[in-house]
């Protein structure tokens, strides 16, 4: 089975990379300052610990899942309906699970190196904490308990994942009528964007639809700031995956966690 899984996952770096390659020479030629050299390798060494990290926990994850779906009366089939189901399921808890994250502060201590990327590219995307997989799996036990298939909540959350990566990019424009269901490029900038009116908005992953339904939709109606609202973080790794949790743990009374106002609630999440 390894044999089998390991050439995809060549595959699907090698298909990321030529989309990151193809995403830098738009970049050059249409001078959007899209790329900055040293956040690049910034974000690749944070994806390079991140894929490490699924190795040391991914079996925790399953446990957890697995564990739960055990206590759960209820034992759904698989079939396509199920899998529909899960997968909507699970775009509805990752908005929850998500926008919880910007508000509750030893959330966001993980969730802040997501947005302390100050260019929007394909490279921010995988800009995640390397100890996010202690905490996500916790949000999807409800899923579990109402006995949806644990391998169909993992494929979901996997997709979902992969889907968001495709919305980090500048290359693509407002797309329409789908920027009514599907989170898209542009819904996906501003939640990145550090202007006050785009603050704590458009936390869907796949669908939009949450926001609209929750009041926490913004179209992008001005240019986007990227970036935290104090500003640059770090081209240190290292401090990328930290900082959030040092902010955390610093008096409240500090200036530095009042300063540290996340992108949308950045370090001092509102109540």
């Amino acid at each position: 089975m390894k044999h089998q899984i390991g050439p995809y996952r060549i595959y699907i770096l090698l298909f990321l990379l030529i989309l990151v390659t193809i995403e830098i020479i738009w970049s050059w030629k249409k001078d959007r300052g899209a790329y900055e050299v040293k956040e690049t390798f910034a974000n690749l060494a944070v994806f390079a610990g991140f894929q490490f990290s699924k190795y040391l926990f991914a079996g925790y994850q399953l446990a957890v899942l697995g564990f739960f779906a055990g206590l759960s009366p209820l034992k759904m089939p698989h079939n396509v309906w199920i899998f529909s189901l899960t997968f909507i399921t699970v775009d509805f808890i990752y908005y929850w699970f998500h926008r919880i994250s910007h508000v509750w502060k030893p959330l966001w201590a993980f969730h802040l190196i997501h947005h302390s990327a100050m260019h929007m590219n394909l490279t921010a995307a995988y800009r995640l904490n390397w100890f996010s997989a202690i905490i996500s799996p916790l949000f999807f036990i409800p899923a579990a308990l109402l006995g949806l298939p644990t391998d169909f909540i993992v494929i979901s959350y996997v997709l979902n994942l992969a889907y968001q990566f495709f919305l980090h990019t500048e290359a693509v424009g407002t797309l329409g009528i789908i920027e009514r269901v599907m989170d898209t490029p542009s819904s996906h900038r501003v939640h990145h964007g550090s202007n006050p009116i785009y603050i704590d908005k458009n936390f869907g992953g796949v669908f939009i639809i949450w926001d609209r339904l929750f009041n926490t939709y913004q179209p992008e109606t001005e240019p986007v700031k990227y970036g935290l609202t104090t500003g640059f973080l770090s081209y240190n790794p290292f401090k990328l995956v930290l900082q959030g949790f040092v902010i955390w743990f610093k008096p409240a009374s500090s200036s530095a966690v009042k300063e540290s106002s996340t992108l949308p609630l950045e370090a001092s999440p509102q109540k």
